[in-house]
């Protein structure tokens, strides 16, 4: 049952959906407002959208083994046709992934592995020069190859795999010494090559991985290929306490923390005198877009029932509205 809510003079001129509307409204601007910490200074709370209500749903991709080196720029090749001594190619692939192949001019071998290439090569070497040549790659000297790791995390950048090695997403992470305080694990991102041109985009939740983990799933590690590029997105996990409180504002939700209506009213420098402490409302938005009241007796939690200390969600709005004035 919700608790009863105490009527002043604005909420006889606004009524429960002007509340509403106006504490939307004064979130919207909320940002330019600092936000404390209980026992330390004011902080700039940062704030960016929230990611988007399908990030949710992400989880672990389909499992897929790396496939056998794939070419990359600084590779040297030894490129042979059978009988075609003139046709003989020794050099490094580009940094734009070509080789100038005779007869066939700039040739794209990045991306592709040296079966692919001799393929490619037999087939437009058959459809105007020769008849069923026999093309063979070897390559002499692999450069190295990288992964790169960007977002929230501690110390961004691209990390050496051997050209037949293994490194999965969360070693990757952890070479790059782990999450910060923002990363939105959730909906982190691969950025894979899949063929010349050609890329494709992996969402995975690492919580999931950590979960798969948890239970002895040790397959649930994403597996990266060289030349992936691994996103971590930074969430907005920032909340509003607004009303009848000495400090309103925004306060930030920690990723692997909770916080209820009570620790946010704390945040907030506690209630006023004038503060209905047993009608306030949160006020939510689902990621279906329904906007949701929820009212929270904080006079009951105070007394002993912490069950009824609703949890807050990013986004959250908490407002504490004033005691009827007769």
């Amino acid at each position: 049952m919700s608790p009863r809510l105490g009527i002043g003079r604005s909420d006889r001129i606004f009524g429960s959906a002007g509340w509403l509307a106006a504490a939307l409204l004064l979130a919207a601007c909320a940002p330019s407002l600092p936000a404390r910490r209980p026992d330390g200074p004011p902080i700039q709370s940062w704030l960016a959208p929230s990611p988007p209500p399908e990030a949710a749903a992400s989880s672990l991709p389909p499992r897929e083994a790396p496939p056998g080196p794939v070419l990359a720029p600084g590779d040297l090749l030894s490129i042979g046709v059978f009988r075609q001594p003139e046709l003989h190619l020794e050099g490094r692939i580009s940094p734009a992934g070509r080789v100038t192949f005779p007869l066939l001019g700039p040739v794209t071998a990045a991306g592709r592995t040296p079966e692919d290439l001799e393929r490619f090569l037999r087939d437009e070497l058959s459809r105007d020069f020769l008849k069923d040549p026999q093309v063979s790659v070897a390559v002499k000297e692999y450069a190295p190859r990288r992964v790169y790791v960007v977002g929230a995390v501690s110390r961004p950048g691209g990390y050496d795999l051997a050209p037949a090695g293994r490194l999965t997403l969360l070693q990757a992470i952890s070479g790059a010494a782990g999450f910060t305080d923002r990363a939105y694990k959730e909906s982190a991102r691969i950025v894979r090559r899949r063929g010349p041109g050609e890329r494709a985009v992996l969402s995975v939740s690492i919580r999931e991985i950590e979960r798969e983990l948890a239970r002895g799933n040790a397959e649930a590690d994403v597996e990266l290929w060289p030349d992936d590029l691994v996103l971590i997105p930074s969430g907005a996990r920032t909340a509003y306490v607004l009303g009848a409180v000495h400090r309103p504002g925004p306060f930030e939700i920690p990723v692997d923390g909770t916080v209820t209506v009570s620790m946010a009213v704390s945040q907030g420098g506690s209630y006023t005198k004038f503060a209905a402490t047993s009608s306030i409302l949160v006020l939510r938005r689902t990621p279906g877009g329904e906007e949701r009241s929820m009212g929270v007796d904080l006079d009951a939690v105070l007394d002993g029932r912490l069950d009824l200390d609703l949890p807050l969600e990013p986004g959250d709005v908490v407002w504490v509205p004033e005691r009827g004035i007769f």
